[in-house]
C-alpha cells in the first residue's frame, strides 16, 4: 500500500483502524447503520472484557462502501506473561490483513496489557517497528446501559521503541451501542489529535451475560462511514 496516514494508531486493539483507513482513503470514500434499540439491560463490561483478552479469537469481516468491497481477516492469539515498559503484563499476537479493490495490507502487532481490570499497556508494530504507549484515564465499568459512554484513555504512537519521534496522539474512550434485541455492542471510541476529521470504533458484540458473540470496526473518514461486520 502506498497510502499511509500521516497519523497511526497501534493502540493495543484500535491500531487495525490505521489500516482501514488507509484503504478506505486509497479506494473510496459511505454511511453505516444502527441496529434496533435493546431493552433497558445492563451488560457486565469490565468481566466480560477481561475474560475476552485472554482467549483466542478469529473474524472474518467485510462491507461494501461506494460499491467497493472491504474484507479483513483478523486473529488474536494470547502470548502469556510479558515486561512492558517495565511493568509486569500480559501480551497477545493480533494480525490483521485487509483488503479492497485489488489492494491489500497486512499488519502484526503485538499487545501488551494487564487483564483482570483490562488496562492496556501499549504495543509494538512487528510490521513497521511502531510502539505505543496507552496512558489509562479511567477503567471500564463494572455494568453499562446502551447509550452509557465514557473517556478510557490516551496513545501516544511513536515511530519505535526509542521513543524519540512522536508520530502522534489519540483520544480513546468507549461505548455501548444498539445492536439487537437481545446484544448490544461494546466499543472503543479513537480519535485521532491531528485529524479531526478520523475517527473509528472497535466493536464487540455482546449479550446479557458478557459473552463476545461477534466483531464490528467502523472507520470514519471525511464525513464517509466504512462497517465491517
Amino acid at each position: 500500500m502506498s497510502t499511509r496516514m500521516s497519523v497511526r494508531s497501534r493502540r493495543t486493539s484500535a491500531w487495525m483502524l490505521a489500516g482501514l483507513t488507509a484503504l478506505l482513503l486509497a479506494a473510496c470514500g459511505g454511511g453505516g447503520d444502527d441496529g434496533p434499540p435493546i431493552a433497558d439491560v445492563e451488560f457486565p463490561v469490565a468481566a466480560g472484557v477481561s475474560t475476552y483478552v485472554l482467549s483466542a479469537h478469529q473474524y472474518d469481516l467485510k462491507g461494501t462502501l461506494d460499491g467497493v468491497e472491504f474484507t479483513m481477516h483478523y486473529t488474536y492469539t494470547p502470548e502469556g506473561p510479558a515486561v512492558f515498559e517495565g511493568q509486569p503484563a500480559s501480551a497477545a499476537l493480533q494480525a490483521m490483513t485487509l483488503s479492497a479493490a485489488g489492494m491489500s495490507e497486512q499488519t502484526t502487532v503485538r499487545a501488551y496489557f494487564n487483564a483482570s481490570p483490562y488496562r492496556p499497556l501499549g504495543s509494538t508494530d512487528l510490521t513497521d517497528g511502531g510502539y505505543a504507549v496507552f496512558s489509562l484515564v479511567a477503567d471500564l465499568p463494572a455494568r453499562a446501559r446502551v447509550g452509557d459512554a465514557g473517556p478510557f484513555g490516551t496513545e501516544r504512537d511513536y515511530a519505535d521503541a526509542s521513543k524519540t519521534q512522536l508520530l502522534g496522539t489519540a483520544d480513546v474512550s468507549w461505548s455501548l451501542e444498539a445492536d439487537t434485541a437481545t446484544t448490544a455492542l461494546f466499543c472503543i471510541n479513537v480519535a485521532y489529535a491531528a485529524a479531526p476529521d478520523v475517527s473509528g470504533s472497535e466493536c464487540y458484540r455482546v449479550d446479557a451475560a458478557g459473552q463476545v458473540l461477534g466483531m464490528v470496526i467502523k472507520v470514519q473518514v471525511l464525513g464517509k462511514t466504512l462497517v465491517l461486520r
